[in-house]
């Protein structure tokens, strides 16, 4: 029989999905995070996620040290041919046997899977924030994803730091009263002073105050003033990136679908209904959409691609049957 093997890796976890040739998923697994590869320790932390991730997804199917026939890697702050893929690919090399390799970032992949493939353009919004695009003649295009210092505008990250920031002036008195002061500290676990102080000693990671953005969006819902304006920012910052790639891209008849993907989603119509006036006010064409797949079966839909594989409708269909049942989603 032949297998597939799709990675979805990034700054909170790695994915697994292993599947064969009519696209039956046979396995899932997750590891640690396998970003910053360069950084010091970062191949051997991009290795254990792999591993962890991959024996889980082995184990699951019924599987053991598979040989492969193709395997599509989509991984956060990796490109293809650049140093960063030269490097995991030692990793992979150590770790498992494939006939294909590919080695993209993971908007490669999460644009595969939230359109099956189509042309179309997705807006990432998880831990950091990017756009990714391909038109009809195949042409692509990205902006953002320069990371939490440089970018990310509208990440979960930059949600959760807005709320923080926010918080800590309503408490000083410099700015609008907001139920986040009280609201961030709980769910944090910490006074609203002990955060920054924290964070500036390196005692609190980025995924720490990335988790408090559900803290600004669930309070948006609520209808607090300050989170709702902080919210509304963060959609018109991500509309700004999606509509940079789609005017750098051609579309024939005019429209241009365009799927939201990432945990900050998850918020519903408090992030989508902003997102979507902002993105339609600069691309009227632009409609959005839900995204299909998610980004792990986008690189497994790109590994079938490699090997020849087409994506028939019976195919995506029993994919999407098979990952609901095997991923408990």
């Amino acid at each position: 029989m032949a297998y597939f093997l799709g990675v979805d890796g990034g700054a909170t976890s790695t994915a697994c999905a292993i599947c064969d040739a009519d696209g039956r998923i046979l396995g899932v697994g997750d590891g640690g995070p396998s970003n910053h590869i360069l950084a010091p320790g970062g191949e051997a932390r991009a290795r254990t996620a792999l591993e962890t991730a991959l024996g889980a997804a082995e184990a699951a199917a019924g599987l053991h040290r598979v040989e492969f026939d193709s395997a599509y890697f989509g991984m956060t702050g990796i490109n293809r041919n650049t140093e960063q893929a030269r490097m995991f690919e030692r990793v992979v090399s150590g770790s498992l046997t494939t006939r294909i390799m590919h080695i993209d970032n993971d908007a490669s992949a999460a644009l595969a899977g939230a359109l099956a493939c189509r042309p179309g353009v997705i807006v990432i919004a998880g831990t950091g924030s990017v756009a990714f695009g391909r038109d009809p003649s195949g042409r692509e295009a990205r902006v953002g994803g320069w990371g939490y210092l440089f970018g990310d505008e509208g990440s979960a990250f930059a949600i959760g730091l807005a709320g923080v920031r926010a918080a800590l002036r309503a408490r000083d008195g410099t700015d609008r009263p907001t139920v986040l002061e009280t609201q961030i500290p709980t769910r944090f676990g910490k006074s609203l002073g002990e955060i920054p102080i924290l964070y500036y000693q390196d005692l609190v990671p980025r995924a720490a105050i990335a988790a408090l953005a559900p803290v600004v969006t669930d309070a948006a819902a609520a209808r607090d003033a300050v989170a709702v304006a902080l919210v509304e920012e963060a959609a018109r910052a991500l509309a700004g990136v999606a509509a940079a790639v789609m005017t750098r891209l051609t579309w024939p008849d005019g429209i241009v679908p365009l799927a939201p993907v990432g945990g900050v989603f998850k918020a519903g119509r408090v992030m989508l209904d902003p997102l979507k006036s902002a993105l339609t006010a600069r691309v009227p064409g632009a409609v959005l959409v839900p995204p299909r797949f998610v980004p792990v079966v986008g690189a497994l839909l790109l590994a079938l691609a490699a090997a020849g594989i087409l994506h028939t409708p019976e195919r995506l269909a029993l994919l999407a049957a098979t990952w609901e049942l095997r991923s408990g989603m």
